[in-house]
């Protein structure tokens, strides 16, 4: 009865032109809106003068993005400090960017900012790249995994059309499902990438690759301590706050972990807690964007 309920839903037509009325006067609550998908371009606003386009794939995260908006929805606050970060950024790398809503955030709010993008998964990449060409933006989108090692790995993914969560941790999969499918995908380090692009500077990374944050760190060896930017990382166990943790000792950092409700609270120590994103940057960069007084 679902797949019949769901086919009959996907064939009705002007579902875009509806809910965009609708949300003109009445924004339902997320238990509601989140049945309430299309798919077709729609304008994402950031403030009253700035904005992007983005293509909705009939998935959750465009679909809070529609309904909700880009800052009162999903990753809410952490899309907030984004915006507030990417500001003053000349250089800034989105690292499984999936289909590109941090990326064209960023590029949204700092046209002169140079934007680079990785996404190795072949149809999220499509996805993200036929983005970019919608807003006609200059972002470089790179179709390969930021690691620690220059070559080949092997990824593990689902059977799905689309994906959040594919990873080079099998096991991480499995606790989602068991429709894993095994693939081969390029890998390069940051600091290959730097050299060959000819990089003289890193302002902002967001790194969100399913548990293989320590290694994009550890690819990023020869120039961590110099460029020291700023960065949205996602933590999703213990072992890797600690192994992130260890890597950033003595580069004066600040933690923060987001909570997606309520805001940034600064800790000591990078763990595992309920909220998987914390911001790392300076005493300097956190008083600009107001987190410290």
């Amino acid at each position: 009865m679902k797949a019949i309920v769901k086919t009959l839903y996907n064939a009705l037509p002007f579902k875009q032109t509806l809910f965009s009325v609708l949300k003109q006067v009445w924004t339902p609550k997320e238990s509601v809106f989140k049945h309430l998908h299309f798919k077709g371009v729609f304008t994402v606003p950031i403030d009253g003068s700035t904005s992007f386009m983005i293509n909705h794939y009939g998935y959750q995260v465009e679909n809070d993005i529609f309904w909700a908006g880009l800052t009162k929805g999903w990753e809410k606050e952490s899309l907030k400090l984004w915006i507030k970060l990417c500001e003053e950024c000349e250089s800034i790398i989105d690292i499984g960017a999936n289909t590109g809503v941090y990326t064209l955030t960023a590029k949204a709010v700092n046209p002169s900012s140079k934007v680079y993008a990785f996404e190795p998964i072949e149809r999220v990449y499509n996805k993200l790249t036929a983005n970019i060409r919608l807003n006609n933006f200059d972002i470089l989108a790179v179709k390969m995994a930021a690691s620690n090692k220059d070559g080949t790995a092997i990824f593990y993914d689902t059977s799905t059309e689309h994906t959040y969560s594919a990873s080079v941790n099998r096991n991480l999969l499995l606790s989602q499902t068991s429709s894993i499918i095994q693939t081969t995908i390029e890998t390069i380090t940051l600091n290959s990438f730097i050299k060959q692009n000819g990089i003289t500077h890193i302002d902002l990374l967001k790194i969100d690759v399913e548990t293989h944050e320590p290694e994009v760190l550890q690819g990023f060896s020869e120039y961590l301590a110099t460029f020291r930017p700023a960065m949205l990382i996602e933590i999703l166990t213990d072992e890797i706050g600690n192994r992130v943790h260890n890597m950033l000792q003595g580069l004066d950092y600040l933690y923060f972990n987001i909570d997606e409700s309520l805001g940034a609270r600064q800790v000591e120590k990078i763990t595992k807690t309920r909220h998987d994103n914390y911001l790392i940057c300076n005493a300097e960069t956190a008083r600009r964007i107001g987190l410290i007084e």
